[in-house]
């Protein structure tokens, strides 16, 4: 079957790209075409080209299935720029769909489980059942597109993760920011947690590998949650970077724990383990290592970004969350 990724330059994109060459029967399509709008290079923007632009791609290239996982991601990232996520996470979406649906090609949805209703869920784990009441900007946003992907696509999946992390391209993780902020002597970074309440962070391999797993089983119709399920402190979280790295993490970090709308946030993936044998494989502390090990050798790669250009904009992105 063949492939086309939107956002295949993104952290998530990137990594499915990857992981595609573990599957015998997934080929990839890349994004290019003369015929297109980019927003960046190789990178189609997925709400400047026009439905009838997407589906003259689409068949032009013989796509079979569409991975629609291009987004502007994160609480602090979609706050700052409200006009052009919408653009990106609604329009975008809207305009991949209704192509796909003229050619009756599925689309598999890269969600979040920031849609949730997690202040509910401090004392259990969150399912698929689970109620649906997003809190920022951000969650509603991803929300609105997955109604857009069930109603205006001919077959569609919505895979979410839990606090995917892994590499270079991570640009929301606490594991990446710290790791950066350390290796690179920066200043006290803000982090929107409480370090006192649990949180469960999985590999973006892991991630892109439970992905492809539904695609090639053709999981479709359905929403499936994909998480590590080790969930842990987020305070020992920098204990274990701090053991794999030598790096004194503790000192770089700025907690502003009332911020952590999340609070304890736990997600079942047994649904989605029972319907497809998928197992996550990378553990925490290797995962960690991974990370450290790809940022060592990275170049022009910044996951500190966004907080630093709302600190030079004297923004106070306590306000979003």
């Amino acid at each position: 079957m063949r492939i086309f990724i939107t956002g295949e330059r993104g952290f998530i994109g990137r990594n499915l790209v990857e992981r595609i060459k573990k599957f015998e029967n997934i080929d990839h399509v890349p994004g290019e075409s003369i015929n297109l709008i980019y927003h960046k290079e190789g990178e189609p923007c997925v709400y400047q080209n026009s439905i009838n632009a997407w589906v003259d791609f689409f068949k032009d290239n013989q796509v079979d299935i569409i991975i629609h996982n291009a987004a502007t991601v994160g609480t602090d990232v979609v706050a700052l720029n409200s006009t052009q996520s919408t653009l990106t996470n609604i329009q975008g979406t809207y305009n991949i769909c209704r192509a796909a649906k003229r050619l009756s090609i599925p689309v598999c949805y890269m969600g979040t489980t920031v849609i949730y209703d997690t202040p509910s869920y401090q004392d259990k784990t969150i399912t698929e059942l689970s109620t649906k009441a997003p809190h920022t900007l951000y969650g509603c946003q991803k929300l609105c597109a997955e109604d857009i992907v069930k109603s205006q696509s001919s077959d569609w999946m919505i895979v979410r993760p839990l606090f995917a992390y892994g590499g270079v391209g991570d640009m929301n993780s606490l594991i990446a920011k710290l790791i950066f902020a350390a290796h690179n002597r920066k200043e006290k970074v803000d982090m929107f947690l409480d370090k006192d309440k649990i949180k469960d962070y999985m590999h973006v391999y892991d991630y892109a590998d439970a992905v492809l797993t539904a695609v090639d089983q053709e999981m479709w119709n359905d929403d499936w949650n994909v998480a590590a399920e080790t969930p842990i402190r987020t305070g020992d979280i920098l204990n274990i970077i701090e053991n794999i790295t030598s790096l004194p993490v503790k000192k770089h970090v700025k907690w502003h724990p009332k911020t952590d709308y999340l609070g304890n946030h736990r997600l079942s993936s047994e649904k989605f383990r029972n319907a497809s044998g998928w197992e996550p494989n990378v553990h925490l502390a290797e995962g960690v290592m991974l990370s450290y090990q790809s940022i060592l050798a990275s170049a022009g790669y910044n996951p500190l970004k966004y907080l630093e250009f709302a600190e030079e904009a004297q923004i106070d992105l306590t306000e979003f969350y």
